[in-house]
């Protein structure tokens, strides 16, 4: 486990915390995005209308999908014996469900 900062104890399962970890990640790439399309752009606005609408549909979207498709449809490897030893610092494998 990563040792951070800031540890935030939630009473919920691994789906949802998965769930969670997504949107505060997409949420994050959003605001990085906005804070430099406004140092390099001077007629950007910072925070405005359009970015609030945009981040909220993409988390929005991200929502849907954790809570309907992945729960209608389930990629998975047709050889389960494949040995994944090579994947195991990948980020997504940490927050496996596993």
């Amino acid at each position: 486990m990563l040792d951070s900062m800031f540890t935030i104890n939630l009473d919920i399962d691994n789906y949802n915390l998965l769930v969670i970890n997504d949107l505060v990640r997409m949420f994050i790439i959003q605001l990085v995005v906005q804070i430099l399309f406004f140092l390099r752009h001077d007629k950007v606005e910072l925070f405005s209308t359009v970015f609030i609408e945009n981040t909220l549909f993409i988390l929005l979207g991200i929502f849907i999908y954790w809570l309907l498709f992945n729960n209608i449809v389930t990629f998975t490897n047709k050889d389960k014996d494949k040995d994944d030893s090579n994947l195991n610092n990948y980020y997504q494998n940490i927050y496996s469900l596993k």
